[in-house]
């Protein structure tokens, strides 16, 4: 049985302080549209043709568990990244090229750290 919590929005356009929402995620429907929507398109937030075609180059060989986590900082015990775990293309620091691929929370876990000046 799915666990559900109290939606972690806070101050989120779509209600009036907090909201006061359950939900199995960790943010509502309406917050999860609201924050989507903040966020832009794919395209926006600038992966557009280029960045499709670099990760189709990248699967076959991400898939066939060729590739090491490209990350600065990797999190996983083992650095190679596996039939079935998710990946992402990870960037230079300045965003001007892409490193290769990172496991999914290397990745993320990187931009969390440079979002908040680190």
């Amino acid at each position: 049985m799915p666990r559900i919590q109290v939606c972690s929005c806070i101050g989120c356009p779509a209600h009036d302080g907090s909201c006061p929402q359950l939900s199995p995620a960790r943010h509502c429907p309406a917050c999860s549209a609201q924050r989507e929507q903040q966020r832009g398109s794919k395209r926006q937030r600038g992966y557009g043709a280029d960045h499709d075609r670099l990760r189709r180059r990248w699967k076959p060989k991400v898939e066939a568990g060729l590739v090491d986590c490209q990350a600065e900082v990797c999190l996983l015990p083992q650095r190679r990244i596996w039939l079935g775990m998710e990946w992402q293309l990870g960037h230079t620091p300045d965003r001007t090229a892409y490193r290769g691929p990172e496991h999914k929370l290397c990745n993320e876990a990187e931009g969390g750290r440079m979002s908040h000046g680190g």
